[in-house]
């Protein structure tokens, strides 16, 4: 494993989703700020999640069975973890848990990457950790500033008076930039951009029209499903119109299901497939022996970011067009899987490929100087591909199928054909011949 697909698998692994794209737009590069000085307490300072489940149970069991609430202790990240470590001689360790075990670098637990830390460290992006930002300073790297103590934030103008702890409104909390905190990844030697989930969201229509991630990803279904009227607190006196659900609903459907969280998986098993559409455009007829071209046309149609995002060298997004005849016998193929699970040379796939300081691509996202190509569908826009089919040679019918595919990570100990292939779109036609 090179040493940057074991650093930068680290950081895919917090995020809950996906040539250039043909009619978008790139995002917008954040802007270089200072940064604050860093902040150090104990881990005691921090109350440990299991604490906040007994006035909070469903918002608890929420983000218990999340990605959030795994961020450190996936088996995926911790191995990947140590090996960045050492083959980075200690540099990734502050850089990959400032986002996945925060408390543990504010307490000193890390460095080293495979030291032992506290519970309530091990706990990842947990309860109180969220609660206690008070502010965001930048975009990505862990750009936010912390203050633990009586004094919990969140989204609510009017939080209901509680002993237990003091509870203050702050606007961070209901926008998108609280969010970008951890999820963009800029290369801490030279500034390259890595992956802009963020930043993709900002340059969007949806960032126009104020539709935020957690009109997204804290709601009970794909997309904007608000408002969902409920209870921030176990038996609370007052009913709010909307309570923000704590899934943290991403793409990840492999690592939740090895984690056993099934409800989980279920749910970013929808947020794929609610991710883009399929469109085909095809000739009326054709004559015997013609040949003829198949457009596809993907559009990113629920997604306020690119698909993919994130770091897509660790997500695989492909396109399978398969064309047959009336007897079902195939003629024409392209992103089927080799039995082995692999995706065929000469594919669609989309992406991002990265270049060295030579101009080389590499795999190597240390080494990574620039982008040699991005190839992804951006937010509310659309990509077209064509496909050249033969001709049938008697009259009949060719039927077209295509489907727009993804699957997560390959992990060290797991095979190809084990991880499960989301279809996140599909659409048929079919040709007459005559």
């Amino acid at each position: 494993m090179k040493r940057a697909q074991n650093i930068f698998f680290l950081l895919f692994l917090a995020a809950a989703v996906y040539g250039p794209a043909g009619c978008g737009t790139k995002p917008a590069a954040p802007v270089a700020q200072p940064e604050p000085p860093p902040q150090r307490f104990s881990s005691d300072e921090f109350e440990n999640p299991r604490i906040c489940q007994y006035c909070h149970q469903e918002i608890y069991r929420q983000w218990s069975g999340s990605m959030h609430a795994r961020s450190y202790t996936n088996p995926f990240y911790r191995q990947r973890a140590q090996e960045a470590s050492r083959e980075s001689a200690g540099a990734a360790d502050v850089f990959c848990a400032g986002c996945h075990a925060p408390v543990a670098v504010l307490a000193g637990e890390i460095p080293p990457a495979d030291g032992t830390v506290s519970e309530v460290a091990g706990s990842g992006v947990s309860c109180d950790f969220c609660h206690t930002i008070t502010e965001v300073t930048g975009t990505g790297n862990a750009a936010f500033r912390v203050a633990p103590g009586k004094t919990k934030y969140g989204p609510f103008a009017d939080p209901l008076r509680t002993p237990l702890h003091e509870s203050r409104f702050l606007q961070v909390y209901t926008e998108s930039q609280y969010c970008g905190a951890c999820h963009n990844i800029t290369h801490p030697e030279n500034g390259l951009v890595l992956s802009a989930t963020y930043s993709e969201w900002k340059a969007s229509p949806l960032a126009g029209r104020g539709i935020h991630c957690q009109h997204c990803h804290m709601t009970p279904g794909p997309g904007v499903t608000r408002p969902n009227p409920g209870y921030a607190v176990t038996g609370a006196p007052k009913k709010r119109e909307h309570i923000s659900t704590h899934y943290m609903t991403g793409s990840d459907v492999f690592a939740l299901q090895q984690a056993g969280a099934p409800e989980h998986a279920l749910l970013a098993k929808e947020n794929s497939r609610a991710a883009a559409e399929l469109f085909l455009g095809l000739p009326e007829a054709l004559q015997p022996y013609q040949p003829g071209s198949v457009n596809v046309r993907i559009r990113n149609s629920g997604a306020g970011h690119y698909l993919p995002t994130g770091l897509s060298l660790f997500r695989e997004m492909w396109l399978e067009v398969v064309v047959r005849d009336e007897q079902d016998r195939v003629l024409f193929q392209s992103g089927v899987l080799s039995p082995d699970g692999k995706i065929p040379a000469g594919s669609v796939t989309f992406g991002v490929a990265f270049a060295d300081a030579a101009g080389r691509e590499t795999t190597n996202l240390w080494q990574a100087a620039g982008v040699l190509r991005d190839r992804r569908v951006p937010p509310q826009k659309y990509v077209d591909e064509k496909f050249e089919i033969p001709g049938l040679p008697r009259p009949g019918t060719l039927q077209i199928r295509a489907r727009l595919l993804r699957r997560g990570v390959l992990a060290e100990n797991t095979s190809l054909t084990e991880l499960p292939v989301i279809e996140m779109a599909a659409v048929s036609g079919r040709i007459p011949v005559r």
